[in-house]
């Protein structure tokens, strides 16, 4: 039994080749997954920069940012149209508080009689307000406004309320 406990046992260790390899594969795969379900990624803000870059890289696109709720209305009226009977003027402007442009919101607007019971409501799709001339999107911090014109339901509307979607 001398020797018996200095003796060296060879341990099978896999092959640096294999090793590089098995990283590789890793990293394509990783980067497939990240491609595939880059639309769901992107729709995290803290995503959405890196995915951008690598679709730069990669040569895809990203759909446009959507939050509906970083629009704020800046200014609002409505007034009756001088020259048309029963028409209401909508002035709207509003505000792209996203970190990054957005496509134009459907506008959705409520009339509401004096006791506040919504008498008519109608969603304008970007098609029914925005001019072809203009930019697709809205720039991140940037204010548009956008004029309407709508049939007043029986001439009782006493208030109004905007939102976006």
């Amino acid at each position: 039994m001398a020797g018996a406990g200095n003796a060296s046992v060879p341990r099978n260790r896999p092959h640096p080749l294999l090793l590089v390899s098995l990283i590789v594969l890793s990293a394509t795969l990783a980067l497939q997954i990240i491609l595939v379900e880059r639309e769901t990624l992107a729709r995290n803000p803290a995503w959405r920069p890196a995915l951008g870059q690598l679709c730069l890289l990669a040569g895809c696109q990203l759909s446009s940012w959507r939050q509906p709720d970083a629009f704020t209305v800046v200014n609002q009226s409505i007034e009756a149209d001088p020259k048309q009977a029963e028409t209401l003027i909508v002035q709207l402007s509003f505000r792209n508080s996203a970190q990054w442009p957005q496509p134009w919101p459907q506008i959705e607007l409520a009339l509401t009689d004096i006791n506040g019971q919504t008498i008519g409501l109608r969603r304008f799709r970007p098609k029914d307000y925005v001019n072809e001339d203009q930019d697709r999107e809205i720039k991140a911090g940037q204010t548009v406004s956008v004029e309407i014109a709508i049939q007043e339901p029986a001439g009782k509307a006493a208030g109004f309320a905007f939102g976006f979607d």
